[in-house]
Order: C-alpha cells, then sequence, then structure tokens
C-alpha cells in the first residue's frame, strides 16, 4: 500500500527545454507554458498538493514563483523557469508574498519563505498525518502552512480520502491474493476441503 510518503508531494523534476518563439525568445504571455509546467508540476498545486483530478473542475493556475510584482524580478515574467502550478486559493494567498533575501538566490531565509519544488524534496519539510493535517518538520514549512492556509478544511478533507482510497485498494489487493490462492488449492485435489478452509481463514 502507498504510505504517506508515497501519496505526497512527489519529486519533480523540471524540464531542459521549454518551447520558443520562431526566433528563439520565450513567449511574451506565459499562460502559452500552462501545459508544460502542468505536466512538470505532475498535475499538482506545488504548495498544497491537490491533483488536478481532486478539484472538481476547479483548474489550476500558473505562479510566479518569485513573484513579478518585485522589481528584481520583472525580467522573469515570462520564464518558464520560474513558473509553477498552483490551485486558485494557493496562488491568490502566496501573491507577492516574497520575504527571502532578493539579493541572493536563496527561497528562503530565517525561517520564511518558499520552497522551490523543483530544488528540493518537499516531504522533507511536510509531514502529511492521517487525519489529512499537514504538519512543519523544518523551516519554512510552518510560515508556507500559516500563509497559504494549507490546512484549510477543503484540503484536509482531499488528504483524507486519498488515504482512505490507499487502504480500499490495500485490502481489495490482498482479497484477490486470497482469491487466487483458493483457487489454486481447489484446482489440487489432493488437498482436503479442511485444508482449503483453515488456509483461508489465516
Amino acid at each position: 500500500m502507498p504510505d504517506r510518503y508515497t501519496l505526497f508531494y512527489p519529486v519533480l523534476t523540471r524540464r531542459l527545454n521549454y518551447k520558443k518563439t520562431p526566433v528563439g525568445d520565450y513567449y511574451s504571455d506565459y499562460h502559452e507554458y500552462h501545459d508544460e509546467i502542468e505536466e512538470d508540476c505532475q498535475n499538482r498545486c506545488v504548495y498544497c498538493d491537490i491533483c488536478l483530478d481532486e478539484m472538481g473542475g476547479e483548474g489550476m493556475q500558473l505562479d510566479h514563483f518569485r513573484p513579478k510584482s518585485i522589481p528584481e524580478f520583472e525580467s522573469l515574467g515570462n520564464d518558464p523557469r520560474n513558473l509553477v502550478l498552483s490551485c486558485p486559493k494557493c496562488n491568490r494567498l502566496k501573491w507577492h508574498h516574497w520575504p527571502a533575501d532578493i539579493s541572493t538566490n536563496a527561497t528562503h531565509t530565517g525561517g520564511c519563505g518558499f520552497i522551490d519544488p523543483f530544488k528540493e524534496d518537499l516531504k522533507e519539510y511536510f509531514e502529511i498525518e492521517k487525519t489529512g493535517e499537514i504538519k512543519e518538520i523544518q523551516n519554512p514549512s510552518k510560515y508556507m502552512i500559516e500563509l497559504l492556509k494549507l490546512n484549510r478544511m477543503a484540503r484536509i478533507q482531499v488528504r483524507r480520502k486519498r488515504f482512505l482510497k490507499a487502504e480500499i485498494s490495500r485490502i481489495m489487493e490482498e482479497i484477490e491474493n486470497k482469491v487466487v490462492e483458493v483457487q489454486a488449492m481447489l484446482s489440487d485435489r489432493k488437498i482436503p476441503r479442511s485444508k482449503i478452509i483453515s488456509g483461508v481463514s489465516t
């Protein structure tokens, strides 16, 4: 059965090259990269981890990881390497926030900031409880949990449902394995029926 380590926050890999215009420039409309970013982010919000098929048609948005509203990051406005997939709620809550030191490449400093999902393993920062709640492991996870309201009830319910579906899959797999075992025992007429029943009950 998949555990909380494999059910949430998969390791993401950004493609080496994004499409460009015929003259070799990035497109002036960053929305041109939606499909590629969506694929790179495995159809998940990089903040709350909800999957596209869990959103009931809400749809995902592109977030400028380093906010384009900050003058130092204006040049990244159409750079696909600065784009990540986000659900609308997380995108609105993150908005122009960037508490990290702008003069460095750091994405979080002093316990505040954001985790680059393409450079760090989010599972080293977030622990997912069976209740569906996200708990902090190390900075800046607490900052992100509070700012982005990652434990809002709608997301907790989605995580609970994931755990439940995984448990159902595990039980179904056990049942299927038992059925195969019983069928094999029945096909061997040398095994007494009492032993078959005994084997099924163990």
